[in-house]
């Protein structure tokens, strides 16, 4: 299948009446933002901390990172069995990562009766919105500067030893993500400046309130934004 084929496939894909039947009640809360902004790590600890959430495996396609357990980060499949659901309308929703890596779930990886919390790229989130399930909340992740935010993906790019081109695809994905945002009148913003502060504000946005900081939040998104656009082209990262 040509990339061409995968983009008008997963653009147009639709579940099954018994996948959307699944899904009537429950509730999702996804975090957007760029590669190494945190999101992985709030949810972790929000896991921990309430009850009240739960993960929401996510299924992909790309390669599993050093610090990653199949099964439990996300379950890592092919490329070719995510496109044989899509064909059968077995997934809830499917989207193509900022590298061309598929990312995808099905009902049987969401909670019931809890509040389920997965990492989202914009068009999953667009996705999500259509689906007939009970409550969507959406949280943008704001590392507390660009220049923070600029180091975690450094360290993350020599973890995942990420070739240059890799690099300008998470680059690429990170201008979507604040452009998304941004623009997006229902998503709330996160300031990530501090763990359990940033835990305790994406419980805020999980219980319907709007969270504490969030105007700083979204100036930083903004200030940070800007600067990304200003980055060279092939901008290179310095991990110390």
């Amino acid at each position: 299948m040509t990339d061409d084929e995968l983009k008008k496939l997963v653009a147009s894909y639709k579940p099954s009446p018994q996948v959307l039947k699944a899904m009537a009640g429950i509730s999702v809360l996804g975090t957007v933002g760029p590669s190494a902004s945190g999101k992985t790590t709030l949810m972790k600890a929000q896991v921990k901390t309430s009850p009240k959430v739960k993960f929401i495996l996510d299924e992909t396609s790309r390669t599993r990172r050093p610090n990653e357990v199949n099964g439990v980060d996300f379950l890592f499949r092919t490329k070719e069995e995510i496109i044989d659901d899509l064909k059968n309308g077995e997934l809830v929703q499917a989207a193509i990562g900022p590298n061309g890596d598929l990312y995808c779930t099905r009902p049987s990886s969401y909670p019931i009766g809890v509040t389920g919390v997965i990492a989202l790229v914009p068009l999953a989130v667009k996705e999500f919105r259509r689906l007939p399930i009970k409550s969507l909340k959406t949280a943008f992740i704001v590392p507390k500067s660009f220049e923070i935010w600029q180091e975690w993906l450094a360290k993350q790019a020599k973890i995942g030893s990420w070739s240059q081109e890799k690099l300008q695809g998470r680059l690429a994905e990170a201008k979507q993500s604040f452009d998304f945002a941004l623009g997006d009148k229902d998503i709330h913003f996160v300031l990530n400046d501090n763990i359990d502060e940033a835990v305790r504000r994406l419980e805020q946005v999980a219980i319907g309130q709007p969270p504490d900081e969030e105007q700083q939040a979204r100036t930083v998104a903004k200030e940070s934004y800007a600067k990304l656009l200003e980055l060279p082209t092939h901008q290179k990262l310095d991990a110390t």
